[in-house]
């Protein structure tokens, strides 16, 4: 029973040095790579490890837990390369092109978070595009919808723009309903103040 209780307290002791905290972020201006974004609110940045999916430039926030909303700030991505890191050799994500034209980057999105969520147990779809300008810079914002197998619906807001060959993107994902809709003002007007500095 000693020896039990002393292994039980030692996976406690080894798991409470595992926990990562989150970086506090805003409000004001924040700095991701060259992208600039303007908070209303402080938002939680989760480490490397908590978002391994995410490209070494890029960050990502949340304000009531990942499982329950992200905002994902992906800087300056290059022609050729994908907008998500994901560690497999069996699983290829698709990458951007600097001609893309806006329906291509709606695409581009929708394919990268089936590969992200597991193709076979998500379904993603694409809506509403429209034009959105960032600063002098021109740009889109569209919906989405992620259907899980096994766990919540998630809806998404997304906005993209492409400057000097590079793709700039900011993605909100919220658990429908309550969380989408509770974070959704505050993450569109986070996407609009998108600027390249």
């Amino acid at each position: 029973m000693t020896q039990r209780i002393l292994l039980l307290f030692s996976l406690l002791i080894a798991l409470g040095g595992c926990v990562v905290p989150f970086t506090a972020v805003g409000p004001g201006p924040v700095t991701v790579s060259d992208m600039q974004v303007a908070p209303q609110s402080t938002w939680n940045q989760a480490s490397a490890a908590q978002a391994a999916f995410a490209r070494k430039e890029s960050q990502v926030w949340t304000t009531d837990g990942l499982l329950l909303n992200r905002l994902i700030l992906i800087p300056a991505v290059p022609e050729g390369e994908a907008i998500f890191s994901i560690a497999s050799e069996t699983i290829a994500l698709p990458v951007f092109e600097a001609d893309m034209l806006p329906n291509e980057l709606e695409e581009l999105t929708e394919s990268s978070m089936v590969k992200l969520l597991g193709e076979g147990d998500s379904a993603v779809e694409t809506e509403n595009l429209r034009p959105l300008k960032f600063g002098e810079q021109r740009g889109v914002m569209f919906d989405f919808n992620a259907r899980l197998t096994d766990g919540p619906d998630y809806r998404g807001v997304v906005g993209a723009f492409i400057q000097a060959d590079k793709l700039y993107m900011i993605i909100y994902v919220g658990a429908d309903p309550y969380y989408f809709e509770k974070g959704r003002d505050e993450a569109e007007a986070i996407i609009r103040s998108a600027r390249v500095i």
